[in-house]
């Protein structure tokens, strides 16, 4: 398990270091998501450590959501002024994470059903 927390660290760590070197929006975390992504594809495939360290993270994810709740509540006259653009762009945003994963999903099916 130590050796895929390490992997885990080593990668967002690079996504850090990405987002530091090219002034980037986007959180280093995502990036070093997205480096594990591409590492795993072209290993093809993931090792019993990662995936014992990831299972080990994931039964904990829940408590990421406390904060959030509390930052809801904490800032909910800014929400509540924003109310029309929050929920135009979570719905926009869901529409076309479904349409882009069933999309994705139809790709993969007719690939897999070539090469059976």
């Amino acid at each position: 398990m130590l050796k895929g927390i390490i992997t885990l660290l080593v990668f967002q760590f690079l996504g850090e270091c990405f987002v530091k070197l090219f002034s980037l929006l986007i959180p280093g975390p995502v990036i070093g998501m997205i480096f594990l992504l591409i590492f795993l594809i072209l290993r093809k495939g993931s090792f019993p450590s990662l995936d014992t360290a990831i299972a080990t993270h994931l039964k904990y994810l829940p408590l990421i959501f406390i904060p959030t709740a509390m930052g809801i509540i904490t800032q909910f006259d800014i929400i509540a002024k924003e109310f029309w653009a929050i929920l135009t762009s979570l719905v926009i945003g869901t529409i076309l994470a479904l349409a882009f994963s069933s999309k994705l999903m139809d790709y993969l099916i007719v690939k897999q059903e070539e090469e059976s």
